[in-house]
């Protein structure tokens, strides 16, 4: 269960096809694998092209189970990659990022994020909705924050409006990518609304981001 997870994230995070195997530690029997795949690659399909390096397998075009030996690992490692490569387009790796809605800081009001909180439960059939603002400027940070220093944190402003936190979650590594971009930032980010000490206050978790105006691909999970 817990590799399914692991491989779910991984392959959300960086948009690629993603096996983990668990292998067993005296090396009596067969490692456990999880995959997931990303649309464009049918996953059953590629494990079946690598049948031969596994002890067995099943699933669907997007997740799959297999078990296999561990001296097969490295050879089947390199067959499915080559399998991808051979099947998976170069656009098919670039993730899409699906905006709700282009809204300006300023309008990320309490009354605003309270609306949009009575859309609420939010979950994976119902995600909190993603928004994009233009030319924002970072005027705090960015820090690190969190255990493990995993997280981080900023504060931001468009134009002549209020600053906002920014919060991106497992993204420590934007801090050095953010700091070394001259200039504002365009971003993707989804509003929420923090209580602490009986104080509400919207904060937004950001999502992706790029250099403003950039029409390069966005800093992005996914």
């Amino acid at each position: 269960g817990v590799i399914g997870i692991v491989a779910g994230r991984l392959s959300e995070r960086y948009h690629r096809p993603v096996i983990m195997i668990a292998l067993d530690e005296l090396g009596a029997k067969p490692g456990t694998g999880s995959a997931r795949s990303i649309p464009g690659l049918d996953l059953h399909a590629t494990l079946a092209a690598c049948d031969q390096y596994l002890v067995k397998h099943g699933g669907h075009a997007a997740a799959a189970g297999l078990r296999i030996d561990e001296a097969q690992v490295e050879p089947f490692r390199q067959h499915f990659c080559e399998q991808v490569e051979q099947n998976l387009s170069t656009a098919a790796t670039t993730s899409d990022l699906m905006i709700d809605a282009e809204a300006s800081l300023a309008e990320m009001t309490l009354k605003t994020v309270n609306e949009i909180e009575r859309l609420a439960p939010f979950g994976e059939g119902n995600r909190r909705p993603l928004l994009s603002a233009a030319t924002v400027q970072v005027v705090d940070g960015p820090r690190a924050m969190g255990k493990g220093d995993r997280h981080m944190h900023a504060t931001v402003k468009q134009h002549n409006g209020p600053p906002f936190r920014i919060l991106a979650f497992n993204r420590s590594e934007w801090i050095e990518e953010i700091s070394a971009t001259e200039g504002e930032l365009d971003i993707a980010f989804r509003p929420t609304i923090n209580e602490f000490a009986g104080r509400r206050k919207v904060e937004l978790h950001l999502e992706a981001w790029r250099a403003a105006g950039s029409h390069r691909p966005a800093s992005a999970p996914a």
